[in-house]
């Protein structure tokens, strides 16, 4: 994110598109292999924490800034959080592997 900042502190440069740059370039990385995770609670507020952590710096809004993630997400209004396109990763994957031919809960049945 950090070799991102001249992007994204450009003024030349819409939040649209801003926002855009931080759903392809930043979060593919963070979700990679996200399939086959098991996440548990703490790691949901984990991922929760970094994916508001982008937004606010793509806002400027300053850590000591007393603003709710409410707020903050009403700003960028994204249509799916990184928790939520996790999940429907884990569920195309999930798809993938019941749809198989050569899967192992295939050949005992």
């Amino acid at each position: 994110m950090t070799n991102l900042d001249s992007i994204l502190k450009s003024r030349d440069i819409t939040l649209p598109t801003k926002v855009r740059i931080v759903k392809a370039m930043v979060f593919p990385v963070v979700m990679y292999g996200s399939e086959s995770w098991t996440i548990k609670k703490a790691d949901r507020r984990r991922i929760d924490a970094f994916e508001l952590w982008c937004w606010r710096r793509l806002l400027r809004v300053p850590w000591t800034a007393r603003r709710s993630n409410r707020s903050i997400l009403k700003d960028i209004s994204p249509e799916c959080s990184v928790e939520g396109q996790i999940l429907k990763l884990r569920l195309q994957y999930f798809g993938y592997l019941m749809r198989r031919e050569d899967s192992l809960e295939k050949n005992l049945k």
